[in-house]
């Protein structure tokens, strides 16, 4: 879904999922600590309008007509230009657990869309050919389903304070500007230490991992509460106010607070 690193000069870009037939569907049993879902997204005829794929702390591996590569994590939105009745499907891994299946460090491909091959080998470019003979999207994420799920019993899982991190900056909304102190202390870990496997295992460091968790409660809270003013939407996600939401949006998202709400469906009320 990745492709251009900059935002449209002129179109407002709508929100990715917004956009054409995006479905998900829960990962097999084995793999629901490692893979958040299965996805396909069928881009409508016609002209192309301008995407944003907001951050998400996830890497995917994706398929489409031009390929099988690995979505690397993404620090702001990005502007992928599909081709009208293109369907991409994919497997989207949980943050902190993709480095792991890769065997790579994700600091070196951040923002980055490489293909699968370079990390898997031939086994990739096999995958690859399945792919494309399977009749259809279901098909194919079972077979990426699969393939994820053969490399499962080779994988070296992260170690427990990329996961006590994770988690740390889920419960604790009101993080610091620099909340590497405090989740050192929380998860036993030298700052030193804790800074090189966030980058490691995320693709950033615990800010920029923080500043983007903190997007999607929004993004959540827009789906789940559309009444609410966008100023207690930015409080319940842990926002210093709706000032701190507008900029931190139009910085990931290059999207302004109202035009996510209304996007997700939100009503229009005043803040």
């Amino acid at each position: 879904m990745h492709g251009s690193n900059g935002p449209p000069t002129s179109t407002r870009p709508t929100l990715a999922k917004q956009r054409g037939i995006y479905l998900e569907r829960a990962a097999p049993e084995a793999l629901t600590a490692h893979v958040a879902c299965l996805w396909s997204h069928h881009m409508p005829e016609g002209p192309p309008v301008p995407m944003a794929v907001v951050p998400d702390g996830c890497v995917d591996i994706l398929w489409s007509q031009h390929g099988l590569v690995v979505a690397g994590p993404d620090r702001t939105a990005a502007f992928p230009v599909i081709a009208p009745g293109t369907t991409v499907v994919g497997l989207r891994f949980r943050p902190g657990v993709a480095a792991s299946f890769l065997r790579t460090s994700l600091s070196d491909m951040t923002g980055q869309v490489v293909p699968l091959d370079a990390f898997w080998g031939k086994t990739g470019r096999e995958l690859d050919a399945r792919l494309r003979e399977a009749p259809d999207a279901s098909h194919r994420t079972e077979i990426l389903a699969e393939a994820v799920l053969q490399r499962l019993s080779s994988v070296v899982p992260p170690p427990d304070d990329v996961a006590a991190c994770l988690a740390h900056l889920r419960q604790n909304q009101g993080a610091p500007d620099n909340p590497i102190h405090a989740l050192a202390a929380a998860t036993g870990t030298s700052e030193r230490t804790l800074r090189r496997r966030c980058h490691e295992h995320f693709g950033y460091g615990a800010k920029t991992l923080d500043r983007i968790l903190r997007l999607q409660r929004f993004l959540k809270a827009c789906r789940s509460e559309p009444s609410l003013t966008l100023g207690t939407l930015a409080l319940e996600a842990g926002y210093a106010d709706q000032a701190h939401l507008s900029r931190e949006a139009r910085e990931l998202t290059s999207l302004s607070p109202a035009e996510i709400r209304r996007q997700l469906g939100g009503h229009r009320r005043a803040a």
